[in-house]
């Protein structure tokens, strides 16, 4: 006897089934996936449904797979893995003809290699107008998956699962305080545990607290106790509190440069553990970045690197 089974799956179901997995929950999932918990409950059930076996047994620690879904999850990774390979290089071949590219920027990363992008791109592809908007990271990646933006370069911070998160390079972060008299404004490397002496107050324009956890998760590794003081939604206002002496900060050296340029603000590389900000490149599934634009966001991010070998490395896309 001869049984047929089709089923009819999505890649939407696909994705939230491995990011059950990763996280092991449905909570932490749908935060992730910024779904609902019933939504994503939904599509769990539906996919079992339609496969007719129970993939995620739930119990008081979390999930666990079943035999079927151990199986479904090497087959999904592959297949979901396929998929973007595809939708990437159906964009690498596209032609970039007159038009606009919406270019979402952080602002360290506007700070860093705005100038430089505008720069190249005036030299390598005159005939496309390149749109410039810098926002913190939340707010880019919502522009990205709703389609606002072509694409953007943003710091750590949760994503949809509509976009492609392509790791661009790795920002050290820096005690940053009032200039000392005699002492040079890139000054020594300075150990963590170091950092417990200082009055800190911590940027975060988004309130995210990304940083913050950063930071004190650190500190619990190390068996000290910061002393933050505030936790403000200005970057601008943070500096001038430092520039005035009442506190110190962390930061990564682009959102400084410029006052330490002008002898306003003083920085040390943090160290013992090294602390670092990765920053991405940011499109949509459905629309990957061609790849003349990703080539001249390459050349600028290396071209600034070379010039500022003390704020970040280079990852691999970007060699």
């Amino acid at each position: 006897m001869l049984i047929k089974l089709e089923v009819v799956m999505e890649f939407r179901q696909l994705r939230s089934f491995c990011k059950i997995v990763e996280h092991g929950s449905f909570t932490r999932a749908a935060e992730a996936l910024r779904i609902t918990q019933p939504a994503l409950g939904l599509q769990i059930r539906n996919l079992e449904e339609e496969l007719r076996v129970p993939l995620l047994v739930r119990h008081s620690r979390g999930v666990e797979l079943t035999p079927e879904g151990t199986i479904l999850l090497e087959r999904a990774q592959v297949i979901l893995g396929n998929v973007d390979q595809a939708v990437r290089a159906v964009g690498d071949c596209r032609t970039l003809e007159k038009g606009e590219i919406r270019l979402g920027l952080a602002p360290s990363m506007a700070a860093m290699m705005a100038i430089s992008l505008a720069r190249k791109a005036n030299e390598k592809l005159k005939h496309v107008r390149f749109e410039f908007l810098e926002a913190p990271t939340p707010i880019l990646a919502d522009w990205v998956s709703e389609k606002r933006v072509d694409m953007a370069i943003a710091c750590e911070g949760p994503l949809d699962p509509n976009i492609v998160r392509e790791e661009l390079l790795h920002e050290w972060l820096y005690l940053v305080q009032k200039p000392i008299a005699g002492e040079a404004l890139i000054g020594p490397p300075i150990e963590f545990r170091e950092l417990a002496a200082f009055p800190l107050a911590i940027a975060d324009p988004m309130l995210t607290k990304l940083l913050y956890r950063k930071l004190v998760a650190a500190a619990e590794t190390a068996g000290i106790t910061l002393d933050i003081q505030n936790v403000l939604p200005s970057t601008d206002l943070v500096k001038t509190l430092v520039e005035e002496g009442h506190v110190a900060t962390v930061m990564p050296y682009a959102n400084v440069r410029r006052e330490c340029q002008q002898g306003t603000l003083r920085v040390r590389k943090i160290t013992g553990p090294t602390l670092t900000r990765n920053a991405y490149l940011l499109s949509h599934r459905e629309a990957s970045p061609n790849k003349a634009v990703r080539e001249l966001i390459r050349l600028a991010v290396a071209e600034e690197i070379r010039d500022m070998p003390e704020c970040a490395t280079l990852s691999e896309f970007a060699l």
